[in-house]
């Protein structure tokens, strides 16, 4: 039933995003009811204390968790299409290394949280570069030799990224390195997402402009070809755009896992595997579950609790019963 109505499972997923954003705005270690929340977005000057808490720590998480989640989603959506491949996640070209990489090496330079957001995003970008380049020098096309290329670049960046460890200050630099690449929300501020807002807005229409072309992609370079689509141009637009989602999306909280890969299989469970509604409702879809664990991570112990976490505590055992699902479904 839910695969013959895409559209309703859109609409209805577009319709929980406003009601659990309103949600997550009244939970955290001071409870917020919902005339306290309308009167503090609505009469800012009334409630100083109030409106500081919904304007200064949880609208921006909030925002940043739903463009997170969905530019994570959507992007593992196109590229799971793309490589055609169902267990490619948006970092297999080795974006989210290349951007730890760049990362720490702010870090240690003593950078803010500017410095690093931006050298996290220029070195996921440069990252996936080097690795289009590898795939081009060696003569061979196809996209067996760029995902291998992808974790080639991904072991030299974590090599990388070991050695900036061992030589970072442990009682500090190391700390802030690591609590990095665990991801989180705590430094998201509207001036970050503003500053990010054009690379995921970039990202995010051309995906959805080229949407219609993924599912044809999906089914092979001969037939893809066939149909009359440039195929090259096609996929190299779809690896530019994924990732420009992806770079800015690490660059604000850096590295989230699983979102990426479980979401879109989540999303074509619900309205099957035609891109033009799996890769949008894998942003809703993504935009949701993130929001979901931020809210948990800073609400259910004294302590904020790193997103990675939370998202492999609950998307590994999510991803197994997808799984098991499909193999119940199509033995």
């Amino acid at each position: 039933m839910a695969k013959r109505s895409p559209r309703l499972i859109l609409l209805s997923t577009i319709i929980l995003v406003p009601l659990l954003a309103v949600i997550a705005l009244g939970c955290g270690r001071i409870s917020l009811s919902p005339v306290e929340i309308w009167t503090g977005l609505t009469q800012p000057s009334r409630n100083p204390a109030i409106t500081n808490i919904l304007y200064t720590i949880r609208l921006p998480r909030i925002f940043g968790a739903l463009l997170i989640g969905a530019g994570l989603a959507a992007a593992g959506s196109a590229f799971q299409s793309v490589f055609q491949n169902p267990l490619v996640s948006p970092d297999i070209l080795g974006v989210s290394y290349g951007a730890a990489v760049g990362a720490a090496i702010a870090i240690l330079a003593g950078g803010g949280i500017w410095p690093t957001q931006l050298g996290a995003f220029a070195g996921g970008i440069i990252a996936v570069v080097i690795t289009l380049f590898v795939a081009r020098i060696l003569g061979q096309r196809g996209m067996l030799i760029l995902v291998l290329s992808g974790i080639v670049i991904s072991g030299f960046m974590q090599a990388i990224l070991g050695l900036l460890k061992y030589i970072a200050d442990p009682d500090s630099q190391l700390q802030s390195i690591v609590y990095w690449q665990l991801g989180s929300l705590a430094k998201v501020d509207l001036p970050s997402i503003a500053a990010t807002l054009p690379a995921l807005l970039i990202g995010g229409i051309t995906l959805g402009l080229l949407r219609w072309h993924l599912t044809v992609l999906s089914l092979g370079d001969h037939l893809a070809t066939s149909t009359g689509l440039n195929v090259r141009l096609e996929r190299l637009l779809v690896i530019v755009a994924g990732t420009l989602l992806t770079a800015a999306t690490v660059c604000l909280s850096g590295n989230i896992g699983w979102v990426g890969l479980v979401i879109p299989h989540m999303a074509r469970r619900l309205v099957g595997t035609d891109e033009r509604y799996a890769l949008p409702l894998s942003a809703l879809v993504g935009a949701l579950f993130l929001l979901l664990i931020d809210t948990l991570a800073r609400t259910i112990s004294a302590g904020e609790i790193p997103l990675s976490i939370l998202t492999g505590f609950i998307g590994a055992p999510l991803f197994i019963y997808l799984l098991v699902r499909k193999k119940a479904q199509y033995p």
